[in-house]
């Protein structure tokens, strides 16, 4: 009988960029199981935390890894860093398997990526090799994505296709919801790298906006302390229920990032982007190549890095939300529905 799993092998895990394969997997009777690779690192973690749960989650990625070695043609999505020096550790267990790459990064001329200080050459030629020979397919986050894969490395134009992100099933209803006026809302990350001091500093000054703050991280004392300092903003600490958070989401009329790009990182998607558009939020951001892929003018705002208060000030003072561009950005996210998302998928399956 055929073996209908499909592994996703990962660093850390993430579930929430395989909505859409989980949907089609379940349509079509096979199974979806997460491995993670990063095995003795946190095996250790978690044996000096006093951590049973990751100790024994990380002796099952160990036992799957060495199951590799002595099993062939499994499925595995692999998602791994680009030029990661990983990947020539893993081929020997990948080997004898089909092998699916996932990647949401868009710069392939080796000028920009989050493994710079490790650089080598010989890491350079495993990739190559990989993504010109081992792989059965390549699995894009976006199209930017394909297309420097494409013009830096001899696949072929079949071998490789886009599979955005997909929404999480909670965010395909839309509550009924009145907006309140001049509203924003960041939900995240609380750190430097999305620009959130800027963001407070803003709302501060302007108190006729309204700013909500979803999330944790190493600024949340800070967040606590404008949130106690100023009544237009709001501090909501971490919501995991996704119910909450759309409904979060349908009450505000924009939803902000400010992320800022390193020489290692830039937002590369945005699922936050699309959760807001799908409850009529119009999306503000940075251009860094995933919102420049999702966000159109007819819906959103994207603005210059370092450039935020400007587009803030005019939406605050000119105003520019409206119940057109609110359901024009609910249409848009139609497309990253687990249904849609799904289908492009279908390959794997083959």
């Amino acid at each position: 009988m055929k073996n209908k799993t499909i592994y996703i092998l990962h660093k850390n895990g993430a579930p929430s960029h395989y909505y859409g394969l989980v949907h089609l997997a379940k349509e079509n009777g096979w199974e979806v199981k997460f491995r993670e690779f990063s095995v003795v690192s946190k095996l250790y973690k978690g044996i000096i935390k006093g951590r049973f749960s990751q100790v024994k989650k990380q002796l099952v990625n160990a036992g799957f890894l060495l199951v590799l070695l002595f099993s062939s043609n499994k499925k595995i999505v692999l998602g791994i860093a680009p030029f990661d020096s990983k990947l020539g550790t893993l081929l020997p267990f990948l080997k004898k398997h089909q092998i699916y790459y996932h990647t949401s990064w868009t710069c392939w001329d080796k000028s920009f990526h989050p493994k710079r200080k490790n650089n080598s050459e010989k890491a350079f030629q495993t990739w190559k090799a990989f993504l010109e020979h081992l792989v059965q397919h390549i699995f894009t986050v976006t199209r930017k994505s394909r297309q420097s894969i494409l013009e830096n490395y001899s696949v072929s134009h079949d071998k490789i296709s886009v599979v955005y992100h997909s929404l999480h099933p909670a965010y395909e209803t839309h509550p009924s919801q009145e907006k309140i006026p001049n509203s924003f809302i960041y939900a995240g990350r609380l750190d430097k790298g999305k620009g959130i001091e800027a963001l407070l500093a803003f709302f501060s000054e302007n108190s006729k906006a309204m700013l909500t703050i979803v999330g944790d991280g190493k600024l949340e004392t800070i967040v606590k302390e404008y949130s106690s300092n100023y009544n237009n903003i709001i501090f909501k600490g971490y919501v995991s229920d996704k119910s909450a958070l759309k409904k979060l989401f349908a009450q505000h009329e924009y939803l902000v990032l400010n992320s800022q790009k390193t020489e290692t990182w830039e937002e590369l998607f945005g699922l936050i982007i699309i959760e807001g558009m799908s409850q009529g939020t119009l999306p503000i951001a940075p251009m860094h190549s995933g919102p420049n892929e999702i966000i159109d003018p007819s819906f959103g705002y994207l603005f210059e890095e370092g450039t935020i208060s400007v587009t803030l000030a005019k939406l605050v003072t000119e105003g520019g939300f409206t119940a057109e561009k609110s359901q024009k950005a609910r249409e848009a996210s139609q497309q990253y529905t687990t249904e849609v998302i799904s289908k492009k998928w279908h390959s794997i399956l083959n």
